[in-house]
């Protein structure tokens, strides 16, 4: 089957400080309101697709279950979620599968102008590997509600978000995973300097990555030899879960023209270059994935 992305939230520890990193970038998100947990704000950067990137902070601590861990460790990408038509539907198969379901779970924001946004969503997976698993959204209001595409991006060669990186400890035991939830083909694998082992699904939003198990811990990974360590670090401090947010683009020359990305990387189906930031390291980035 194949997968919506809907959206990444990249959890930060102030939104204006965030706000101010992307629109550097080139990469302006327009702020989105708050949630209804009354803790969480928001801003979104919005592609033409439908698929955005939230950033999403703290207003102020509380028990409010949107990846505080994440926020907190300023981490970027904490989950990924994709659009369905049917919640029911999908709780059903995933449960059928043999994989624990919470959800429907009602979800809503007010948003500046006063308009509520409301939607259904739904979590998969054990515990453990929540966060592994994409959570599922399905709109109770229409979709320009909560996303229109952003002015900072409407003119340009971004196309939506192209795909989410997972990191997991064990590639093969992730990748089965994946084909027996969402009858994915098998991927296409290869070692990119700065994250190990990558398996990238043709045809599909995701992209699995275990970091090389030579990296020793304590570095960044993200320059000086293509280190993998920043992606163990990552797994032992958050478990597995997403730790890049690649965007879309036809172009990779195009891309490099109109945003400050560093050299491209042979992506395992394709190019991938990341956005040039100390603060995102290698967290956010673009891919060009080839075609057949």
């Amino acid at each position: 089957m194949a997968l919506t992305i809907d959206h990444v939230p990249f959890a930060v520890g102030d939104l204006d400080e965030a706000t101010a990193t992307f629109e550097r970038l080139g990469l302006a998100p327009d702020y989105g309101g708050v949630h209804d947990n009354g803790c969480t704000h928001m801003s979104v950067l919005g592609f033409a697709d439908g698929s955005y990137v939230e950033l999403i902070a703290e207003r102020e601590r509380g028990d409010h279950g949107f990846w505080p861990d994440h926020i907190r460790a300023d981490a970027g990408p904490a989950a990924w979620c994709v659009r369905v038509p049917d919640i029911v539907s999908e709780c059903r198969r995933v449960l059928e599968s043999g994989h624990p379901v919470r959800g429907p779970l009602y979800g809503a924001r007010e948003r500046e102008d006063g308009r509520l946004v409301e939607w259904d969503r739904a979590e998969f997976g054990a515990d453990e590997r929540r966060l592994l698993f994409p959570f599922a959204i399905e709109d109770r209001t229409p979709l320009s509600y909560r996303v229109s595409e952003s002015p900072s991006v409407a003119v340009g060669p971004l196309t939506g978000v192209g795909q989410v990186v997972l990191a997991v400890r064990d590639l093969a035991a992730a990748v089965e995973t994946f084909r027996g939830i969402y009858r994915f083909p098998q991927p296409v694998r290869d070692s990119v300097p700065g994250f190990g082992r990558v398996a990238s699904f043709p045809g599909q939003p995701v992209a699995l990555a275990t970091p090389d198990t030579a990296g020793s811990a304590g570095g960044t990974g993200t320059e000086k030899g293509g280190s993998s360590a920043w992606l163990a670090d990552r797994l032992e401090q958050f478990r597995e879960c997403p730790c890049t947010c690649l965007l879309g683009v036809d172009d990779m020359a195009t891309a490099r023209e109109a945003y400050p990305l560093a050299e491209p990387l042979s992506w395992p189906d394709g190019k991938a270059a990341f956005f040039e930031s100390d603060a995102l390291g290698r967290t956010l980035g673009v891919i060009e994935r080839s075609t057949p």
